[in-house]
């Protein structure tokens, strides 16, 4: 059974839009786009935590531009196996844009991200 195509070109385009929103600045307008890309449900899960529902997903964001001003997300092509998908990506500033290089695998349910599990590759020796 091979995978469906609507089911890959839907999630490359919803990852695609989480991307925007996770480099988008702007809180409020960040905020603007959460319906359009994810499930009320949905939750992030990093070494740090897990962040459920729009609000704590937004703080999460605010966290990670706090911690990282100027550092942008590059991510690579979706990958997409039979409802579970996969993105690999790099963070860092204009210079350095993989200076720090993860991978998200997610899920998606009618047609909105519901989740998104978090690895950070580490570079450390």
């Amino acid at each position: 059974m091979e995978t469906n195509p609507q089911e890959l070109e839907t999630a490359q385009r919803l990852i695609d839009l989480h991307f925007e929103i996770w480099n988008h600045t702007d809180r409020a307008a960040r905020l603007a786009k959460f319906e359009a890309a994810y499930a009320p449900e949905f939750f992030v899960a990093d070494h740090a935590g897990k962040a459920v529902g729009f609000e704590q997903v937004n703080q999460l964001i605010e966290r990670v531009h706090s911690e990282h001003a100027g550092f942008v997300f590059s991510p690579a092509t979706v990958t997409w196996n039979h409802g579970l998908g996969r993105v690999t990506w790099g963070y860092g500033p204009p210079e350095q844009p993989h200076l720090i290089r993860g991978e998200d695998i997610f899920t998606v349910s009618h047609g909105r991200l519901s989740s998104a599990h978090v690895f950070i590759e580490n570079t450390r020796s």
